[in-house]
């Protein structure tokens, strides 16, 4: 056993120092003006993060209550959507949609690869009514990440359906415009780039989205945009929100103000590299992701090797948590994680410990 603990995995990711004081404070309640101002810094400053002038809410919940959310606010019974799935988060959204008896059209990419702008362009070209198309930013199982603004464009020259994105892992470690790009839907959750505990799920939305949720007629309650959006006027939440987390949050939020968003994408991308330098060079095995993206690397393990069993020993006796592959990649692969507050020291510990443990695991 050991006392060390790093945490290389890709949500959640290890919290400033700044962000566990904020949220070891006394808790206060949310129906005072202390909380109203932390709760509205915390809506700009995310439209910030966003890039965007349009409508930012805030939940309580995790970024599959954020997908969740998207799903039931802005489609009906009946209506046709296209998911386009890169990986585990991408299948997220169709067993939503089937949960809440919708019947979303499917187009799968294969594990480690983006979406292909030309073959999106040719499944439009098929299909007529398209209320939505569902995109991931990147995708946490497989390592990759979309090419957003050229995909929008796309869907934008053929057809009149909502961009609709999962950016829980993308947001504020890979670049993203939302108002330039054309998206309307953005949703994310606390725990991943935007440096603060699991908790928050974050909505935004354009002047289209907001068209369609008025006319939506999904059930809804808990996430209903609606309620949350009258509740901005009064900085408050419908509901009982997460006190401190939103402290949390506003913390986390004044670093990334002052480091500077395009600052905060040049780290992830030099951190990125850094992390791939020091894995081929210390492994030499290859990379699980065609298309890479700056949140995390993914690792191919050997034949033979019980990667289930290498991580946890890893975490057992060094204290460094490294995430492991999803679903059929389970036991196959290893997921590195380099985003938010992870620095360089963190990489380099969690890469030396893979190190020495396939070289053990290969005696």
């Amino acid at each position: 056993m050991t006392d060390r603990n790093i945490m290389l995995t890709p949500g959640p990711t290890p919290l400033p120092p700044q962000v566990l004081e904020a949220m070891s404070r006394p808790l206060i309640h949310h129906r005072t003006e202390t909380f109203g101002a932390l709760f509205a810094s915390v809506i700009e400053d995310m439209k910030w993060v966003y890039r965007t002038k349009g409508t930012v809410l805030m939940m309580t919940c995790s970024g599959t209550g954020a997908m969740e959310s998207a799903v039931t606010n802005l489609l009906s019974p009946g209506d046709a959507s296209l998911i386009c799935t890169t990986g585990a988060f991408g299948d997220r959204f169709v067993a939503i949609q089937k949960a809440f008896g919708l019947s979303p059209e499917v187009l799968p990419f294969e594990w480690g690869r983006a979406v292909d702008a030309d073959v999106l362009r040719a499944k439009l070209k098929t299909l007529k009514g398209l209320k939505s198309v569902f995109l991931q930013h990147t995708d946490t199982s497989t390592g990759i990440v979309n090419d957003l603004k050229t995909l929008a464009h796309v869907v934008r020259e053929e057809s009149d359906a909502l961009v609709v994105v999962d950016s829980v892992s993308g947001l504020a470690c890979e670049p993203l415009e939302m108002d330039a790009w054309g998206l309307d839907a953005v949703v994310t959750g606390s725990q991943k780039g935007l440096m603060n505990a699991p908790g928050l799920g974050f909505a935004a939305l354009s002047e289209r989205a907001e068209k369609a949720v008025a006319a939506a007629r999904l059930p809804r309650f808990n996430f209903d945009y609606r309620l949350i959006k009258e509740s901005l006027a009064q900085r408050e939440t419908p509901w009982t929100p997460a006190i401190s987390i939103v402290v949390g949050q506003a913390a986390a939020l004044k670093l990334l103000r002052a480091e500077g968003l395009d600052a905060v994408w040049k780290r992830h991308f030099a951190l990125a590299d850094h992390a791939r330098a020091r894995l081929k060079d210390a492994l030499g095995l290859p990379f699980f992701a065609k298309n890479p993206a700056n949140i995390l690397t993914g690792v191919i393990l050997p034949e033979g090797v019980d990667g289930n069993k290498l991580l946890a020993d890893i975490l057992r006796e060094e204290g460094i948590s490294i995430a492991g592959g999803q679903m059929h990649l389970k036991g196959k692969i290893v997921r590195l994680a380099h985003m938010a507050y992870i620095s360089k020291a963190d990489v380099d510990a969690g890469v030396s410990a893979l190190s020495r443990r396939l070289a053990k695991a290969k005696v």
